[in-house]
């Protein structure tokens, strides 16, 4: 008898609590879906966001209004120039951007920048709008298949099913954009963003860590450091992936009298009046690049995948190949030694393990041969030929930059001046469309830029059909 009353009592315990849950269910705090979506943004930190309105999107505009105190709405004059700003938020601040665009031609129109943001592996998020779901799939107007339209052009693209699935879906979106490097795509429908939902999802914004890329193993070092003593005429040719590791580049190349070499994207990680720096390889960059590849017999290529790159160097040189993405290795150059590592922590290693090498004939020739092209280019900054030759106009800049001026580089002839004549240094950033190269891309990412930083002073420089 006694059990059993204590049976019952457990019970009833257990019915009391049933009932104050759903009390608490009851009397939970609702938001629309829209607004969840923006609590997301919000909680990882966004504090704006990039986009065009459109009926569609109505819901995500009455978001934007409730956030306005929280999150700045930056209205942009066609989709695209968000998304090129959202993509260029990342590679100016390593902070991924957010770019939102109404269903059909709205959604079309954000294409180019998704596709700048994958082809650069840049992490993005934008917001695509779409038809309510009572009107999807019976050819409605402007409504298609927005999910397969977008598979190509992201590397995560989700509808939610649900209103509730909203902020999942949108914080599952910028961890994905951050772990895979690329844009991924939020659709929303019209339905959805109105749909009041209970406001009970929060993010895990701190278990984000940043990037943090290993050591490069002991064998590794060793055998780079036994292919650097055997050559007799070594370059380092790196990329963006060297960002961060400027001052060991360039204590490598007094160390072991390596001439240096960038594909267009490493422009800029070490001071372009740097004696042992030779410029970009290729038809944008500058003489001294082109003739000193030719002569090489060991590559260190450091966090490079330029696709021209096929194109340089001889085929029987030897390479050192440093980067943390293995389907990179040997993918433009046969590979003799893989350095699965961050860039700066595997240079230390080899500058630290390394014996100091005397110049040679190679290293002397590509000093003289930068001098001389430094010289050349300096006969004509004072030039009154017409038409007005480049390098007057960007001998100003170069003498009118602030140290910490971020520059926003559009598609075209503007690159090859840009890659020659500006000289970067101190605290200076620059931006532009690598591989994607798209025209138009100056325009948002000085606006971006003038966002991210406003206290300092951003140049847009682009040619006539860019700035048109």
């Amino acid at each position: 008898m006694l059990a059993f009353a204590n049976v019952k009592n457990y019970v009833l315990m257990m019915s009391e609590d049933k009932n104050i849950c759903e009390g608490d269910a009851l009397k939970m705090t609702k938001i629309s879906g829209a607004d969840a979506m923006f609590q997301v943004m919000y909680d990882w930190d966004i504090d704006h966001v990039f986009g065009f309105p459109g009926g569609s999107f109505d819901s995500g505009m009455n978001a934007v209004h409730n956030w306005k105190d929280k999150i700045k709405f930056i209205e942009v004059r066609h989709e695209e120039a968000g998304a090129l700003a959202a993509s260029a938020e990342y590679k100016l601040t390593g902070k991924l951007g957010v770019c939102f665009g109404s269903a059909g031609p709205g959604a079309a129109h954000l294409f180019n920048g998704l596709y700048d943001a994958k082809f650069d592996k840049t992490p993005m998020v934008a917001i695509v709008a779409n038809v309510p779901t009572s009107r999807q799939d019976i050819d409605f107007f402007q409504a298609f298949d927005e999910d397969k339209w977008f598979l190509n052009a992201s590397v995560w693209c989700r509808q939610p099913k649900t209103a509730d699935q909203i902020p999942v879906i949108m914080d599952e979106a910028i961890r994905q954009a951050y772990a895979r490097k690329g844009p991924a795509v939020v659709i929303i429908p019209k339905d959805f963003g109105w749909q009041n939902i209970d406001d009970n999802f929060r993010v895990n914004y701190n278990a984000h860590v940043k990037d943090n890329y290993p050591a490069p193993t002991k064998t590794s070092v060793e055998d780079a450091v036994k292919l650097l003593k055997e050559a007799k005429n070594p370059v380092m040719y790196y990329g963006l992936g060297a960002k961060g590791a400027g001052d060991e580049i360039k204590e490598f190349a007094e160390k072991f009298k390596a001439p240096l070499l960038t594909s267009y994207l490493g422009k800029g990680i070490v001071e372009d009046d740097f004696p042992a720096y030779m410029g970009t390889i290729g038809r944008i960059g500058p003489k001294p690049a082109q003739e000193v590849q030719n002569y090489t017999d060991l590559v260190v290529w450091v966090g490079n995948n330029s696709p021209f790159s096929i194109l340089w160097f001889p085929k029987n040189a030897k390479v050192i190949q440093i980067d943390v993405d293995p389907a990179k290795f040997g993918k433009r150059h046969k590979t003799d030694v893989s350095m699965l590592a961050d860039a700066k922590k595997a240079l230390r290693a080899i500058i630290d393990a390394g014996e100091e090498r005397r110049e040679s004939p190679l290293y002397k020739a590509a000093i003289a041969d930068r001098e001389n092209w430094d010289a050349w280019q300096t006969s004509f900054k004072d030039s009154d030929e017409s038409p007005v030759r480049p390098e007057p106009i960007w001998d100003v800049i170069n003498k009118e930059a602030a140290d910490n001026a971020v520059f926003a580089v559009d598609v075209g002839n503007v690159n090859v001046d840009h890659c020659r004549l500006l000289k970067l240094h101190d605290d200076q950033k620059w931006t532009t469309s690598g591989l994607h190269a798209t025209m138009g891309y100056g325009a948002p990412a000085a606006l971006t830029a003038a966002t991210v930083y406003p206290d300092r002073e951003v140049w847009q420089l682009a040619g006539d059909g860019g700035f048109a």
